[in-house]
């Protein structure tokens, strides 16, 4: 258990600030090269948008982090991480999210073009995979079982290491392959305009470049956050019934305080 600021820690929250700043920069870039907004771009505003929705989730999934990590004040919404939520959780949320859609849309279009594949499918079915591979990497290697963070209480059988303090629950990492399946389709499934299928609605529907951009960025987080909230609801649920066993402590990190059932 972490209670100083190890170089491991200290590498988690600069991936946040600067895999976030990265990867906005490039898709601001790029969508003025395009000169509209680019698929990427949206993604990043998508994926800042429903950040909020992480300290409930870390609530529901029992989540607890090192409390010598920086936090958002107590004023920030919904602030229902034990501890206060980490500080590099908001803009991390765009390099946690753009990086594996980065990845499976590059491999879904490369695996459908080697294959002859659809590619829709193809960008589902990669998506999900990869997804599900980066949650088993970043939250259960890089996180539980590095010290990151810990989950306290795991559903009977749905967890890995259950009952030990790096106890991991794998329908955390079902939930971003869901999350990644669509993440990763609206990234790599592109007419020949380089228009995903958000944007090609938005332009439907609009009479003005402007129109068109604003209407896309209002749809894809409104899809965001609608996505992230039903994959987000089960979890919510199983912890209101109490559905849950314990691992090796309520606590485990000291200044934290215990989990309710």
């Amino acid at each position: 258990m972490n209670t100083e600021l190890t170089p491991l820690l200290t590498a988690s929250v600069a991936f946040g600030w600067i895999s976030g700043i990265v990867f906005l920069i490039a898709g601001i870039v790029l969508s003025i090269r395009r000169g509209r907004l680019h698929p990427l771009l949206l993604l990043c505003i998508s994926a800042i948008s429903f950040s909020w929705i992480e300290a409930p989730y870390d609530w529901a999934m029992y989540a607890q982090f090192p409390p010598v990590l920086p936090r958002m004040p107590s004023w920030w919404p919904l602030n229902m991480t034990w501890g206060g939520l980490p500080s590099s959780v908001p803009l991390g949320y765009i390099g946690y999210f753009c990086l594996p859609a980065v990845i499976g849309a590059a491999l879904g279009r490369r695996l459908s073009a080697r294959f002859n594949s659809r590619r829709p499918i193809t960008l589902l079915i990669v998506g999900f995979v990869v997804g599900f591979c980066w949650a088993l990497l970043f939250n259960a290697g890089l996180g539980a079982r590095l010290g990151v963070f810990h989950y306290a209480y795991v559903i009977p059988g749905l967890g890995l290491f259950e009952g030990a303090l790096h106890q991991y629950p794998i329908y955390d990492a079902i939930a971003m392959g869901i999350q990644m399946m669509v993440f990763t389709y609206l990234l790599g499934r592109t007419d020949s305009h380089g228009r995903n299928v958000i944007e090609m609605w938005s332009d439907k529907m609009s009479k003005t470049r402007l129109q068109s951009a604003l209407l896309s960025i209002v749809a894809v987080i409104v899809v965001g956050n609608v996505l992230y909230g039903a994959v987000f609801a089960p979890h919510l649920v199983t912890k209101l019934n109490g559905y849950v066993t314990s691992g090796p402590s309520g606590q485990l990190f000291p200044g934290v305080p215990n989990q309710p059932r």
